[in-house]
């Protein structure tokens, strides 16, 4: 398969996972945003990478939301002309989001601690 295809479908696969995310009724979703989609070259699996916003205890549920809404995505996705078979969907949680706001913070501080030594200084 060319290259490109795999690029078109895994854009495909995204855009109708993100839009389909919104049509779920299950409370267990909290705010999830749908941040990329691997699909494999076979065209078999695909690796559906989101972010959560919210508690240990509200990603966890939408962990369990995801994994239970799982196979009614991929029948969704089956429905699709683009695609001959449907990909198996596999859900991981991607914590940069979390590791970047952190990281902001410390450096948020340490530019804080600076300007107050500077200050005392002064």
């Amino acid at each position: 398969m060319s290259r490109r295809r795999l690029e078109r479908v895994t854009e495909l696969i995204h855009q109708e996972i993100s839009k389909r995310i919104l049509l779920l009724k299950d409370p267990g979703l909290g705010f999830i945003t749908i941040l990329g989609v691997r699909l494999s070259p076979d065209f078999m699996q695909a690796r559906v990478f989101y972010s959560v916003l919210g508690s240990q205890e509200e990603q966890e549920r939408t962990r369990a939301a995801l994994d239970r809404a799982r196979h009614h995505l991929r029948a969704e996705l089956g429905k699709l002309e683009n695609l001959k078979a449907s990909p198996e969907l596999t859900f991981v949680q991607d914590h940069s989001a979390e590791e970047a706001q952190k990281v902001l913070e410390v450096l948020n501080k340490l530019e804080k601690d600076r300007q107050h030594d500077a200050s005392e200084n002064a």
